[in-house]
């Protein structure tokens, strides 16, 4: 795992959002702002359970991320009707592996098709665009298969 984020940057953040900073929490922030994947609570509470010596329940590991989601800091995203987390809270969409499930972010800066200015503010959508509805967030999710997968279909032809 590559550090982003070390011990004090991460402190300093809890902090920003008014987050009181406990071992436990210290913990899911380390794993999750680290975190390339987009982990599900079951995916990071086993990492968790595994780094550490100290064992944190899946109950605590639930109540952090809610805290952290109503804080700003991580955003749900729903793959295959199951819920994971995202630390990238800046507009973005992703890439969703079909064959390994990996989770990719894509900036939206290199999606040419995309009228930015539309999603970054949607105010400068039209009432006709928006039939009568608010728009309060938006998910782009492209599906196919990865790099990784691809290079293993290929040598094993």
């Amino acid at each position: 795992m590559e550090i982003k984020y070390d011990k004090n940057s991460i402190i300093k953040i809890l902090k920003n959002k008014k987050i009181k900073v406990t071992p436990n929490r210290f913990k899911v922030a380390f794993e999750l702002f680290n975190c390339e994947e987009h982990p599900s609570i079951d995916e990071l509470h086993q990492k968790l359970v595994k780094n550490n010596e100290n064992r944190i329940s899946f109950t605590s590991v639930y109540n952090i991320l809610k805290l952290f989601e109503n804080a700003g800091l991580v955003k749900e995203i729903l793959i295959d009707n199951k819920i994971h987390y995202d630390s990238n809270i800046t507009p973005h969409a992703h890439f969703i592996c079909e064959n390994c499930g990996k989770v990719q972010d894509i900036e939206l800066n290199k999606l040419n098709f995309l009228d930015e200015r539309k999603l970054f503010n949607f105010k400068n959508f039209t009432e006709e665009e928006l039939k009568n509805n608010k728009i309060n967030s938006f998910e782009i999710n492209f599906y196919g298969i990865c790099g990784e997968c691809l290079k293993e279909e290929n040598s094993e032809r």
